[in-house]
């Protein structure tokens, strides 16, 4: 008779259900994305409504929840962990204009339109399309022709931007609704896709965007008309917990002097999700992993990843850091965790972040930030 397999230590752990860059009520209406003229028929209907997207902000109205520009503004290293000391705590919601108002404007000025999906818990059903203001820098190529119209930073299009308050998605995400959320995630995502995927990556050969801004066509009649689609890079995240419930937080060379997260790192090809947390706690501090638990995942366009969260038990406490990647890492009771994030000795990820809510999961409540 085999014996009875030990008992899970994380039985009690359940998945993270509310997860900011995770929150959707829109219909993305996948079926409807091919067909002929349907963004042309959308900007006509001023029924339809758009988000507009710069980068990876989206609009607000004007000092919106008592925002200030200053206060709205965030890094300009899109991939850094942002701070939340200058992100808003009140309610925020996106600029939704009606999509006559702004549609000769983008088909004037090439800009790239998306179509986002369709809410169905209105009555009758809202139709959404994202619209990319981003300025573009072109890098001309004597033997590649340009890749399709660029947008024209006009009068209009600058007198557009202006009307405006930007926000960063990671500091809108938990100020604002789930339909908010779940249409400037997808925006921001398709839109950074668009911009940083100018040319077929078989052939070199310019490409246009087809399915409604969801994918992409090669133009070269010669590769078959090759079709393209985002590319998403998973990455796996882990809380690391030990035999006394302690989690261990780490600190990378790369990062602000008193920021501190979990363990993180990116998939490789042909690797499974559980191996690659095993092999990132091993590369990175030295920690062999026993029971892994899934937690959760929530997109993370910054630019292309989706974030697998984990919650893994340490079969030691002995922690050895590589000193390339991580230049710190150490346990954390959560008495210990609560006292030095309250006096700004530890600074943990921004609310956004699955990393955020992975730790609060393991706290017990949210943290309250110095």
């Amino acid at each position: 008779m085999s014996a009875d397999p030990a008992p899970s230590m994380f039985a009690h752990v359940g998945t993270l259900t509310s997860l900011p860059l995770s929150q959707t009520v829109v219909d993305l209406d996948v079926d409807r994305r091919g067909d002929e003229g349907l963004l042309d028929r959308l900007v006509r209907d001023a029924a339809t409504r758009v988000v507009l997207v710069d980068g990876a902000c989206v609009a607000v109205p004007k000092q919106h929840a008592s925002c200030g520009t200053g206060e709205l503004s965030c890094t300009e290293d899109p991939a850094a962990p942002r701070p939340d000391a200058q992100a808003p705590t009140g309610e925020l919601e996106l600029a939704l204009l009606s999509a006559p108002d702004i549609g000769e404007l983008a088909g004037a000025n090439g800009l790239l339109t998306v179509y986002l999906g369709v809410d169905r818990t209105e009555v009758p059903g809202v139709s959404y399309l994202g619209i990319d203001v981003t300025p573009r820098t072109i890098i001309p190529r004597d033997d590649v022709p340009a890749a399709g119209p660029e947008p024209a930073c006009d009068d209009r299009v600058q007198s557009l931007r202006e009307r405006f308050d930007w926000i960063e998605l990671r500091s809108f995400a938990p100020c604002a609704s789930a339909r908010d959320v779940g249409l400037a995630t997808s925006a921001v995502a398709v839109c950074t896709w668009q911009r940083s995927q100018r040319f077929c990556p078989a052939c070199g050969a310019p490409v246009r965007p087809i399915l409604s801004g969801w994918a992409q066509a090669c133009t070269n009649p010669h590769d078959a008309k090759r079709l393209l689609f985002p590319r998403i890079e998973p990455a796996v995240i882990t809380a690391i917990v030990d035999d006394e419930d302690r989690i261990l937080l780490q600190h990378n060379r790369a990062w602000r002097p008193r920021f501190h997260s979990v363990s993180a790192g990116f998939v490789e090809a042909g690797e499974s999700l559980e191996h690659a947390v095993r092999r990132e706690a091993m590369e990175e501090v030295g920690i062999e992993i026993g029971e892994v638990r899934y937690l959760g995942s929530q997109a993370w366009p910054f630019p292309a990843s989706i974030m697998l969260g984990f919650r893994a038990h340490a079969l030691s406490g002995e922690v050895r850091v590589d000193h390339e990647e991580v230049g710190e890492a150490r346990w954390f009771t959560r008495e210990e965790l609560e006292h030095e994030v309250g006096t700004g000795a530890v600074e943990p990820p921004g609310r956004a972040s699955i990393a955020r809510h992975m730790i609060e999961q393991w706290l017990g409540h949210e943290l309250q930030s110095h």
